[in-house]
């Protein structure tokens, strides 16, 4: 079972999935046509992120509004996933409930199983989550969202949280928008941890295949930790950012991390950042691999293997394009590179059982280099014992692990069929 501070703590952020469904069809063939492609679009996202699965039933209404429901599975590969309804409520223009000029606005309840329902009736003290679009003439629309401010108590565990708002612009293929959440705080035990406040923005064009552009960032506060009042762990500020590029053949992603200070176990690490690209995947197979099914009783794996290779034809590429902690001077930094070059006859099923074989599938390539004095440092945070590590630096330089240039110390790895080398020489 869920423990129940878990599952509060989904039923409270579910509702930023919310607001891009919160666009119920309205009245009228052409807008209500809009919408539907919509909300069309919403559910082909959600259900490509297999954060959610969406079912829209049919619009009742006459010519003064009407009504549509929309199911949500959160989490339905889970063992425990949350069926979420939202009731959208349509007010016909052109001046809706006499509200801003427009085709129509769409107020939409949401409600959660009996059990989840009534502890977030207590939590939130008899507030509700409101969604509310105003869908435009032409079919563009405004979605607000508001998570109200509440608190949880149970299992000597006590939630408190600030209310979550933002916002939704939807302009026919494109999407865009953001959100600000002044942050929580859980207490219990003598344990006490703070998350700061949080904004977020996105911006998005969909297509047919699913495969449309995006970009997302995530600011988020301080994130602290105590217990007894003594500090455990302080984390932030951080910044997260994701980008989904797409052309006519190739899809990349990148995803880029950055935590301005973190505290643990009595150290300190500044600006410690991570960036990742997946570049080169073939968008038609692409497409085709988010329409498999493998819950599907009649799935067939060796479904899988043909599209593997495929995707391996176009040479896909995985890179670190940087992970480093600290900066100027000490500033340790690691490069590197993953490409898979099997033909088109290697069997994926297997070869994924065999991590030996996988691997002589793989030519990676990495470089690590920074100050000495700085990745002594570093190693002294993460291992202890500053002498120690220092005798371990010696003795990898004196082996050929390290290389040192000048005052900076830097490492070569390869990794393909013919071994591991470091610094170009084999490691035996």
């Amino acid at each position: 079972m869920m423990h129940p501070t878990a599952r509060t703590a989904l039923i409270a952020t579910a509702a930023l999935l919310l607001a891009g469904a919160g666009t119920a069809v309205v009245a009228g063939e052409q807008t209500q046509r809009n919408v539907q492609e919509q909300l069309e679009r919403t559910r082909k996202t959600l259900e490509g992120s297999g954060l959610a699965t969406m079912v829209s039933g049919p619009y009742q209404g006459n010519v003064m509004g009407g009504t549509q429901v929309t199911k949500l599975t959160l989490l339905p590969k889970s063992a425990e996933p949350v069926v979420v309804t939202l009731t959208s409520r349509v007010h016909n223009g052109p001046f809706p409930e006499g509200r801003a000029f427009g085709a129509a606005t769409v107020v939409t309840d949401v409600t959660f199983p009996p059990d989840v329902q009534k502890q977030l009736d207590a939590a939130l003290g008899g507030q509700k989550i409101s969604i509310t679009t105003l869908v435009k003439f032409g079919g563009n629309s405004v979605t607000t969202y508001r998570v109200p401010e509440g608190q949880f108590t149970g299992d000597g565990t006590t939630m408190a949280w600030k209310a979550v708002t933002g916002n939704v612009y939807s302009e026919g293929e494109r999407v865009r928008g953001d959100g600000q959440w002044p942050g929580l705080t859980v207490r219990g035990g003598g344990g006490l941890i703070t998350l700061g406040a949080s904004t977020w923005s996105t911006t998005g064009q969909t297509a047919q295949d699913g495969m449309g552009n995006a970009t997302t960032t995530l600011n988020v506060g301080e994130i602290r930790g105590s217990d007894q009042g003594s500090t455990v762990f302080n984390v932030g500020p951080v910044k997260a950012e994701s980008e989904v590029k797409s052309d006519a053949q190739f899809v990349s992603s990148s995803a880029r991390y950055h935590v301005a200070r973190a505290t643990l176990n009595g150290q300190t690490y500044d600006d410690m950042t991570l960036n990742l690209t997946m570049g080169r995947l073939d968008r038609q197979v692409l497409a085709q691999l988010g329409h498999v099914d493998v819950a599907d009783q009649n799935f067939d794996p060796k479904t899988l293997n043909s599209i593997f290779n495929a995707l391996l034809q176009a040479g896909p590429t995985l890179s670190v394009d940087r992970l480093s902690v600290g900066s100027g001077t000490n500033e340790v930094q690691l490069n590197a590179r993953a490409a898979f070059k099997a033909g088109a006859d290697v069997d994926w099923m297997t070869l994924m059982l065999d991590p030996e074989a996988l691997m002589s599938q793989m030519d990676v390539q990495a470089h690590l280099e920074g100050e000495a004095q700085a990745i002594e440092e570093l190693g002294t945070r993460i291992a202890g014992q500053r002498k120690n590590v220092a005798s371990m630096l010696q003795a990898a330089q004196e082996e050929g692990l390290l290389v040192r240039k000048g005052t900076r110390l830097a490492a070569d790895l390869r990794l393909d069929q013919d071994g591991l080398k470091v610094n170009g020489v084999p490691l035996q």
